[in-house]
């Protein structure tokens, strides 16, 4: 997001948090007092692309975002790719944070308001903390329960405090701050739409294969090979989900690891496109999650997707990107990666 467009954003902003901060002193009747109606952290909207990390504190543990020359990225991932819009948003919301009203200084009620210190037992606060360049602080706030509405407002509020101040502000606007590592980082790890589909070749470490196979693109629904005599499909559509398990896949958590999966452990499933793209994907669970690795290759180094795009270039893409990772990925999305025959054909029924 470029400096124009920080500043473009803010301005709409700036002029509905000034209206709620009017709405809710003439509504209240309350005296302006020391704070009221200020930017809390003021000149920051003019440095925010100086930013070059932040620290995101919960109660279920500490999130390091830093920017580099790869982008912003996850230091506990292992430097992975963090979401960038999501990391500038929570900037932008910070620079343009305003004080409404005070409330209460009683440390007894900050479990209210969520406003507890992050490491406190049964915390629900969220404190975020921005540095710039040189490691020097630019904003830290905690934050706690949000405001849906304000008057005079759509933007709605939440309520926060400064680090070691006990007094508590009710302010307009405010991040979206996450407790969700996963909803830090960039979570698509490939998107291979399932009309480019041709076959999956799902193996088993004891020598079970299930395949599905379409004879065309235009072909709607795949067709699974080999059903055993006396069964039937339980469902197309859960054939279909197979040939679409590369469609959109989202990580859960990812991280950097050279040990190589256990073959007497782990499914291979490999997809082949129309065009001659080829992923092969390796899913091993481990501790009850399921965890996988990914290549690619194509079977052709001239061929091109429907849009002209070279699929050895694709095929590059996809290993530059993905390699040297291993992705946890939800139970759902690995179940379309390791079918069994069991799972997709049931007993035909007498004179079906």
């Amino acid at each position: 997001m470029s400096p124009k467009t920080f500043i473009a954003l803010s301005v709409a902003t700036a002029i509905a948090v000034a209206a709620a901060a009017f709405a809710v002193t003439r509504d209240r009747g309350f005296t302006p007092v020391a704070g009221a109606g200020e930017i809390m952290f003021p000149g920051l909207i003019d440095r925010v692309n100086d930013v070059a990390s932040m620290v995101v504190e919960l109660p279920s543990g500490r999130i390091a975002i830093e920017h580099g020359k790869n982008g912003w990225t996850v230091k506990e991932n292992d430097d992975y790719p963090a979401r960038a819009v999501k990391v500038r948003q929570v900037i932008l919301a910070l620079a343009q944070l305003k004080l409404l009203e005070p409330k209460t200084r009683s440390k007894d009620k900050f479990s209210k308001l969520e406003l507890q210190d992050p490491d406190v037992k049964g915390a629900s606060s969220k404190r975020v903390k921005l540095f710039d360049g040189a490691g020097k602080p630019m904003a830290d706030v905690i934050l706690g329960r949000r405001r849906q509405t304000l008057p005079g407002t759509t933007l709605g509020g939440v309520y926060l405090r400064r680090p070691g101040d006990d007094q508590t502000w009710l302010a307009a606007g405010g991040p979206d701050v996450t407790d969700e590592r996963r909803d830090w980082l960039e979570r698509k790890i490939i998107d291979i739409d399932g009309t480019r589909v041709k076959k999956v070749v799902i193996r088993h470490p004891d020598g079970e294969t299930v395949t599905i196979s379409r004879p065309t693109p235009e072909t709607k629904d795949f067709v699974l090979e080999n059903i055993p005599a006396g069964k039937k499909l339980i469902s197309q559509p859960g054939v279909n989900y197979v040939g679409e398990a590369l469609g959109n896949l989202l990580l859960d958590d990812v991280r950097k690891s050279a040990d190589s999966f256990d073959a007497q452990a782990t499914v291979t499933a490999g997809i082949a496109t129309f065009d001659g793209l080829t992923v092969q994907v390796l899913v091993s669970k481990r501790d009850g999650k399921h965890w996988i690795r990914l290549d690619a290759s194509v079977a052709d180094a001239e061929a091109k997707t429907k849009d002209g795009k070279p699929v050895a270039d694709e095929a590059k893409e996809i290993i530059a990107r993905t390699g040297g990772w291993t992705y946890q990925i939800s139970d759902y999305a690995a179940s379309n990666l390791t079918k069994r025959y069991q799972n997709l054909v049931e007993d035909k029924k007498s004179g079906s």
